[in-house]
């Protein structure tokens, strides 16, 4: 195994990710971990995320941690260093870096110029300019304030529709209902009050109801009505997401990338398809890619091409 080992940390508000990699990229080992998005967990939480996470990768690995000589870790809105894992990494110099290049970066793209889209628990769209560092960034408000097009939104408002099939106010022939009940391992006799309990007594986690969005997602690609509504409304608003932040910094001539990257990319085509239709219409131009690299390696394969950028 290569003396130049570099763990990376990423991570947002579903769960963080670790992997070791060696100097020339290869993967070691890997783990997941809680998330780590301060805006839903507390520092103390963060932190504990963080310490599984790390020495869980090092355990797996069976490796020491004095053997990392780098830490790289691109969190949402959190930061760690030395001052919590210093004692287990003693030799590691910090790197870090924002969670938007994480998205190019699983792309197998390292220079930035495009559009990033996160279509995960929650929706952003971050665009970027290699030639003059122009940038900015819409969506990512978290569950009550937008995320419109996430598999947040997507898997409540499917969560919602449930409730007005069991009432008989469904406003399409659906197969949501059942497919819920199954979920939640819960009877169509008590659905009232389990899905109660579930939601306000539990209560149900910004995950749990954003794993539901696989659920609707699967319906529709069988042709279930409610579920294909729900599916096409939510690619909308992503590619409204999406276009919006194109339209502030790219002229229709210009090519560049579109990276769309997280767990509502599964739905392949029927979230994609709009996207890859807005784009053909507006910036021809434009070039989809999906981000399919887990991010935890994408992001220390980035470190690393800047690294040997940055020291040829």
């Amino acid at each position: 195994m290569s003396d130049n080992l570099w763990l990376v940390l990423e991570g947002g508000g579903t769960r963080s990710q670790a992997a070791l990699l060696d100097g020339v990229g290869h993967v070691v080992h890997s783990v997941n971990s809680a998330d780590v998005n301060m805006h839903f967990t507390t520092l103390q939480e963060s932190q504990a995320a963080v310490l599984a996470a790390v020495k869980g990768v090092l355990r797996g690995a069976q490796v020491s941690g004095s053997r990392v000589t780098h830490f790289v870790s691109a969190l949402v809105d959190a930061r760690f260093g030395v001052e919590l894992l210093g004692e287990i990494l003693p030799n590691a110099s910090y790197h870090y870096y924002e969670e938007q290049t994480v998205v190019f970066a699983r792309a197998g793209l390292y220079r930035p110029h495009g559009v990033a889209v996160v279509a995960g628990t929650g929706a952003t769209a971050w665009a970027v300019r290699a030639d003059d560092g122009r940038e900015c960034v819409y969506g990512g408000w978290g569950s009550l304030l937008g995320d419109e097009g996430s598999g947040y939104a997507l898997g409540l408002a499917g969560l919602r529709a449930a409730v007005r099939a069991f009432e008989g106010r469904a406003e399409a022939p659906s197969r949501l209902l059942p497919a819920v009940l199954r979920h939640f391992g819960v009877a169509e006799t008590t659905f009232r009050e389990d899905l109660v309990f579930l939601a306000y007594h539990k209560p149900l986690t910004r995950a749990e109801i954003a794993a539901l969005a696989t659920v609707v997602t699967g319906l529709a690609a069988q042709g279930d009505p409610l579920a294909a509504r729900l599916t096409a409304e939510a690619a909308a608003d992503l590619t409204a997401l999406a276009l919006h932040a194109a339209r502030r910094l790219f002229r229709p001539e210009e090519s560049f990338a579109v990276v769309v990257a997280g767990g509502l990319t599964n739905a392949g085509e029927l979230l994609l398809g709009p996207i890859r239709q807005g784009f053909a219409q507006e910036f021809p131009r434009a070039v989809l890619h999906i981000g399919a690299e887990a991010p935890a390696v994408a992001l220390g394969r980035l470190a690393l091409y800047d690294q040997h950028a940055n020291n040829p």
